[in-house]
C-alpha cells in the first residue's frame, strides 16, 4: 500500500516519481486468467493498440458477442501493446490502492492494465500525450522509460514497484524496453461516480 508520505506528496498535485513504492501489484499469472476469461475481453474493456479493424463470427453460450476470441487475442498481444480498463477490482491489493487515492484526492479511480510481449519494435503505443484525468503509472513487470514534460522534465527508467504521478493536461511518454506490465491508475477529478471498495470474502 501506499506511505501516508507518499499520498501527501501526490496530494501536491505536481509530477514525483517513487522509486519502489507499490511492488509486485499483479501477476502475468493474474492477467492470463483475465484474458482467458472471455465475458472479460469484451471491445469496451479490451483494447489492442493498432490500427486494425477486428471482427469474428458470433459464437454459441457468449451473452456478450462483442468479446474477443482466444486466436484473436493470441495472434495480437505477440505483435501490440494491450490494455484492460475497469480493473480496480482485479484483486484485493489493487482495489486497496484505488480506495487510498480515491480518499486522498476525493476523485474516483480506476485501473488499466498494459501489457506487451517482447521487445518493442515497431509497437505503437499512445506518444506523447496528456489526460483529463491525474495518473498514478505502476511498473510491475519488466521496464520502460518514462518522460514527463511539466515545469521540470522528469526523465526515468521505471522498473518493478515504481511508480509516476502525472497531474491532469501533463505530457507525458513511454517509451517500453522489454517484455512488460504495469498498472496506470487514473483518477477524474470531474467525476464523483465512486463504487465500493468493499471486499467480498467467501
Amino acid at each position: 500500500m501506499i506511505s501516508d508520505n507518499d499520498l501527501n506528496t501526490i496530494k501536491q498535485l505536481q509530477p514525483f516519481y517513487f522509486k519502489n513504492i507499490l511492488p509486485d501489484l499483479v501477476t502475468w499469472q493474474e492477467i492470463e486468467q483475465v484474458v482467458n476469461f472471455r465475458p472479460v475481453v469484451n471491445n469496451k474493456r479490451f483494447h489492442i493498440l493498432s490500427d486494425e479493424d477486428y471482427s469474428w463470427p458470433a459464437n454459441g453460450w457468449l451473452t456478450d458477442y462483442n468479446t474477443y476470441p482466444a486466436d484473436i487475442i493470441n495472434s495480437e498481444i505477440k505483435k501490440h501493446v494491450c490494455y484492460i480498463q475497469d480493473c480496480s477490482r482485479i484483486n484485493k491489493k489493487i482495489n486497496g490502492v484505488c480506495e487510498q487515492l480515491e480518499n486522498t484526492l476525493n476523485s474516483p479511480a480506476d485501473a488499466h492494465i498494459f501489457f506487451s510481449l517482447k521487445e518493442t519494435e515497431n509497437k505503437k503505443g499512445f506518444g506523447r500525450h496528456n489526460d483529463t484525468q491525474h495518473n498514478l503509472i505502476v511498473c510491475v513487470d519488466g521496464s520502460f522509460d518514462m518522460k514527463v514534460y511539466g515545469d521540470k522534465t522528469i526523465e526515468k527508467t521505471m522498473n518493478n514497484g515504481d511508480a509516476m504521478f502525472i497531474p491532469k493536461e501533463v505530457d507525458h511518454e513511454i517509451i517500453p524496453m522489454s517484455k512488460r506490465l504495469s498498472v496506470s491508475f487514473p483518477m477524474a477529478p470531474h467525476h464523483h461516480f465512486f463504487q465500493t471498495r468493499e471486499w467480498v470474502k467467501l
